[in-house]
């Protein structure tokens, strides 16, 4: 499980572990502070004020943050402004980004949400083991145009479903460009030794017959998805 918090687990803000944000008075989220929540929690400066039981019924990581009567005792920590939970290593634009899927409203739809902000949502889907979150934002990212290599770089950090690269490494076959060392430190020793191969052998095939202006741009696309299946896909993880 991720480690989200601080040895005490949830803790009052301001916490010793943040001196940057001790002496800075939190202010209200004029949008995630919501009369009708039940939880104040912050995030580095803002203060959220949320429905506890929407926290507990996506996120098992986040049923840590406990109700005001628990184990037979009343909890102070969370339901007010001067002793709120403190949710660490995030930012407040994370975590509002996360609360745009999390509490929909017509008017701050999260359709329009861009590619890094659906990379923000993934990160944090995944950090609360947020399944129908996560499993929307890998949607919404593997619908949009994202550059091949960035592509591969986030499903490898979030272990997703490799089979949704079939398209992003065919690309990468037929690129011009040459590989390079970037390349090489943004998807990793391993993914680039495999996409090397497949390059080659991609180049290969198309060689052996003859001159490659003799393949339409359909067949060069076709034997490119059979050198990735022959490379990537027979060693594939499904995780999602």
């Amino acid at each position: 499980m991720p480690a989200l918090l601080s040895s005490s687990r949830l803790q009052p803000a301001p916490s010793a572990e943040h001196i940057a944000t001790s002496s800075v008075t939190p202010r209200k989220h004029p949008r995630y502070y919501m009369p009708q929540g039940d939880v104040v929690i912050r995030v580095q400066d803002a203060l959220f004020k949320v429905d506890l039981s929407v926290l507990h019924e996506k996120s098992p990581v986040l049923q840590m943050i406990t109700p005001p009567q628990y184990a037979g005792k009343m909890r102070l920590c969370g339901f007010d402004d001067d002793h709120p939970f403190l949710l660490h290593d995030i930012t407040e634009a994370e975590f509002v980004r996360l609360l745009w899927v999390l509490f929909p409203s017509n008017s701050h739809p999260f359709t329009m949400a861009s590619i890094a902000d659906w990379v923000s949502i993934l990160k944090l889907a995944h950090k609360y083991q947020i399944d129908d979150v996560r499993e929307l934002a890998v949607l919404r990212l593997h619908a949009s145009h994202i550059d091949p290599i960035r592509k591969i770089a986030i499903w490898d950090q979030y272990h997703l479903d490799t089979t949704l690269l079939t398209s992003s490494y065919v690309a990468l076959c037929q690129r011009v460009e040459p590989l390079t060392l970037a390349m090489t430190m943004t998807i990793g020793l391993k993914n680039f030794t495999k996409l090397a191969a497949a390059r080659d052998m991609y180049h290969q095939r198309l060689t052996s017959d003859g001159c490659c202006k003799s393949f339409t741009p359909e067949q060069k696309r076709i034997i490119a998805e059979d050198v990735v299946k022959q490379n990537f896909l027979k060693y594939t993880r499904h995780s999602i």
